[in-house]
């Protein structure tokens, strides 16, 4: 089975067993890069979550979960239209996890090249690897870098896109890593915060779940909050209102217009999207 979302370059692949050989064909043709060493403000117990403690089976569940259960692939469609993001040259991903969101800026064919930094090394051995083969993904062009995103090791002014997929709101200081995105991003390129936990006044507090039973590493902002850490980096910021996709057929069939015009202020429903201005 193939799924095409629209007129973008993915393509979901059915059901790939774990020790399917295109996932282990995708971990040799993507470099693993150590990156520099952690700062300071890694959260140890994070780490250790996402090393030790969060079940993803051998990988491909925990990737099939994404593309499937959360559909972020027709999340991240709708919201590169609404933001008039079409994405070139070089793209990185920071916090960037199960690195779903780097096998699908790979498949761009203006995309050259896609950094996709983690400091968890099980994350980018495991499910890294499987996201890139279940979306058959350019996985040469896909560098997976085990660093701190504090500390990512790339040089400044190299993003023409930096995405940060439900990580930001991961960062202990919120202002330093705003400056980092600015440093990191391209004059005239741009930084995405997808997938964020916003705050409103009907959502003023949210359940962490397990990982609020092994850290304080999950933290929510309001949208003016999170427009303040980019504008105070420097970006021209904007909070886009963006649709919620859902695996439930009866949530499919009610989430449209005039429904979908309420997700941003009624559920908090935004992509932030940051612009650096040219010199």
């Amino acid at each position: 089975m193939l799924l095409r979302f629209r007129n973008r370059p993915w393509a979901l692949v059915d059901r790939l067993a774990p020790d399917d050989p295109r996932i282990a064909e995708a971990a040799r043709r993507s470099p693993l890069v150590e990156g520099p060493a952690y700062t300071g403000l890694a959260d140890e117990e994070e780490l250790v979550f996402w090393e030790e403690i969060e079940e993803f089976g051998e990988g491909v569940d925990s990737a099939y979960g994404f593309f499937l259960k959360k559909r972020v692939l027709d999340f991240l469609d709708f919201a590169l239209r609404r933001c008039r993001i079409e994405p070139s040259g070089t793209v990185v991903e920071l916090g960037a996890g199960s690195c779903w969101a780097s096998a699908a800026f790979a498949c761009f064919p203006a995309v050259e090249r896609v950094v996709a930094v983690d400091f968890s090394r099980r994350r980018l051995s495991v499910i890294a690897p499987a996201s890139f083969a279940i979306l058959s993904a350019p996985a040469e062009k896909i560098e997976r870098r085990l660093a701190d995103f504090y500390n990512h090791g790339l040089p400044a002014d190299s993003a023409d896109l930096v995405v940060m997929d439900a990580s930001f709101h991961h960062a202990a200081d919120p202002d330093r890593i705003s400056h980092v995105l600015f440093e990191l991003t391209k004059p005239g390129g741009a930084v995405m915060l997808m997938r964020e936990p916003t705050l409103n006044f009907l959502k003023r507090t949210r359940d962490h779940g397990i990982a609020g039973e092994h850290g304080d590493f999950e933290r929510e902002y309001y949208k003016p909050e999170y427009l303040r850490f980019l504008r105070d980096a420097g970006f021209d910021a904007q909070a886009v209102g963006v649709r919620w996709f859902h695996s439930s057929p009866w949530r499919r069939a009610i989430y449209h217009p005039p429904v979908t015009w309420a997700s941003g202020v009624l559920r908090g429903h935004w992509v932030y999207l940051g612009r650096k201005p040219v010199r």
